[in-house]
């Protein structure tokens, strides 16, 4: 049996929970669309003034607004997360892990990527926010071993 194949339990786990957390990473763009227009927050001036002619409205539509900081906040670390977890994940997949092993390092990033953006959109208390991103990281970190000492 090929090692990239959906009949690795394995590799198809990855590609089931990495393709979770890339939806997720892509939906964040959406979201940050909506949210930028439900309150009125843009990133451009060029922007601003497609919306409207009022200097005035324009300095305003320019504000930085905390919650679309948020979403682009979670989009970010979703970025900076994700796209290296599914990366790795295929260097870690080459390394012939049991499918139990690597379907729960998959399951548990997955898990923890939607918390951490769950708390970080409520917003929820720290340290919420904190503890999730660490669960994914150490989750990250030990496929990283495997792939490494391999």
């Amino acid at each position: 049996m090929s090692t990239f194949t959906l009949e690795n339990e394995a590799f198809a786990g990855l590609v089931f929970y990495g393709g979770l957390c890339l939806a997720k990473t892509t939906a964040m763009s959406t979201v940050t669309a909506v949210y930028r227009f439900a309150k009125g927050s843009f990133p451009s001036a060029e922007d601003a003034k497609v919306l409207t002619k009022d200097p005035e409205k324009r300095k305003r539509l320019l504000q930085p607004n905390e919650e679309v900081e948020r979403t682009r906040s979670v989009h970010r670390n979703d970025l900076e997360n994700v796209v290296p977890f599914v990366l790795l994940g295929l260097l870690y997949i080459s390394t012939n892990p049991p499918a139990a092993t690597a379907l729960t390092h998959f399951k548990l990033f997955t898990g923890f990527r939607f918390l951490h953006s769950f708390c970080y959109l409520i917003p929820l208390p720290q340290p919420s926010r904190v503890l999730s991103f660490t669960g994914g990281y150490l989750v990250t970190l030990s496929m990283l071993y495997r792939v490494l000492t391999a």
